[in-house]
């Protein structure tokens, strides 16, 4: 029995367990990564808008979920010391000695990061974080770091139903709660580097075809923690399979929970979403196998994240 599930991308070094499953309710969970599962060594993406038909060779299977997509690892390490990668950087949380999680932020204004809601939410008290407990690590690469600013407070979004009498199980999320799983950290300092802006495109289908568009998926990961990793040149689909999801092509791995999706044009870079979970299938003694990216199109954000960057 191959069974689909899709797991969040965030790093808790609580236990073993590197994020949350969302059970699928069919088949057929993202047309640009899952379609139907298949046990062939490729899978079929195929955009019913446009009838384009696309083939791409997976990864392996493994023992441990993870967010890679084809036989090997498309990321590269980046130096994080130049724009746009030096607006991103790695979420914090620190609640006690060992009581502690890791995602990944965007700086999209000096004092407001975008990241993804569940990784400012604690499981093991059930309620939300608190702000001060969030820190905000601009451009790390090995030791060194362009800025550091804890957080002051945060917003998510009021549908995102996230306590654990809420979730299909205590570890589970459920699908329908992606598009929601954004947050606006609003940082105590402000931090002197240039952000990214938000772009809001809506049924989108990218890189679009004929121009020098490239798609990039950049984050701090569970195997790279302390450098920033970057796969560039991948695709992705904005408002799909529902609106105001994101789906995605491009290799992640746990904690890269709000990782941006940025689409660059030569020297210009827009955010067009977040990144949140990877669509898996399961198979028994056989293991997982990720067939998709997916996260959150900045039209769930944008005009959240605005308001709040009003002087």
């Amino acid at each position: 029995m191959t069974r689909l599930v899709v797991r969040s991308a965030r790093l808790t070094f609580l236990s073993c367990i590197c994020g949350l499953i969302v059970p699928a309710s069919n088949s057929n969970v993202s047309s640009l990564g899952a379609g139907e599962a298949r046990p062939k060594a490729c899978m079929r993406v195929q955009d019913s808008a446009r009838g384009h038909l696309q083939f791409a060779q997976q990864a392996e299977p493994t023992s441990r979920p993870s967010g890679l997509l084809a036989p090997q690892d498309r990321r590269v390490p980046m130096a994080s010391d130049r724009w746009p990668w030096s607006a991103i950087g790695r979420i914090n949380v620190v609640a006690g000695p060992s009581h502690r999680g890791i995602c990944t932020g965007t700086l999209i204004g000096p004092r407001h990061v975008v990241t993804a809601a569940h990784c400012l939410f604690d499981t093991r008290m059930n309620n939300w974080v608190r702000p001060q407990f969030v820190h905000f690590v601009a451009g790390q690469s090995g030791e060194k770091f362009l800025s550091h600013s804890q957080g002051a407070d945060f917003v998510a979004s009021p549908d995102f139903k996230f306590r654990v009498e809420q979730r299909p199980r205590w570890d589970q999320i459920a699908d329908e709660m992606i598009k929601n799983d954004w947050a606006i950290l609003t940082l105590q300092e402000a931090v002197d580097l240039r952000p990214i802006p938000l772009r809001a495109m809506a049924r989108a289908i990218l890189p679009t075809p004929g121009t020098k568009e490239q798609v990039a998926l950049a984050g701090y990961g569970s195997d790279r923690q302390f450098v920033l990793s970057v796969h560039q040149g991948c695709s992705a689909r904005t408002d799909w399979p529902e609106p105001g999801t994101l789906t995605h092509m491009c290799d992640s791995m746990p904690g890269e929970s709000g990782a941006p999706v940025l689409l660059m044009d030569g020297d210009k870079v827009v955010l067009i979403g977040i990144h949140s979970a990877n669509v898996q299938t399961f198979r028994p003694q056989v293991g997982y196998q990720a067939q998709a990216g997916r996260g959150v199109s900045a039209s769930m954000f944008e005009g959240t994240a605005l308001a709040r960057m009003q002087p």
